[in-house]
């Protein structure tokens, strides 16, 4: 394209008012954002806790609220993990939230929410 061509684009663009505006990417939601999400319920695995006192949260991230705390080797059904904008797993159970390291994978796979 010549460069005649291209300016005469431009100044069409601007004699009609048009501007040109670059996408931008959108970002993840962080893990506030997502306090009291609760993804579609499909069971994926089977646990066990294993921390005394696991706390459960209302969404992925320790900024959300904790509801109660889960005994030390209790079982839990598992819905589906999550990455934070943190960078943390958490699991979507049937209690609620509970951060991945607080949890013994006994059967199954987890899906990705």
């Amino acid at each position: 394209m010549s460069k005649s061509v291209v300016a005469g684009l431009a100044g069409a663009v601007v004699a009609l008012g048009l501007a040109v505006v670059p996408a931008q990417a959108q970002s993840a939601p962080t893990a506030s954002e997502l306090c009291g999400w609760a993804p579609r319920e499909s069971l994926t695995a089977i646990g066990t806790i294993v921390k005394s006192k696991a706390a459960v949260h209302t969404g992925p991230g320790q900024e959300c609220l904790v509801t109660e705390h889960r005994a030390l080797n209790s079982p839990v059904e598992i819905f589906c993990k999550y990455r934070n904008s943190a960078q943390n797993i958490w699991y979507n159970t049937t209690f609620g939230w509970i951060y991945s390291p607080y949890i013994d994978i006994d059967r199954g796979t987890v899906a990705t929410c």
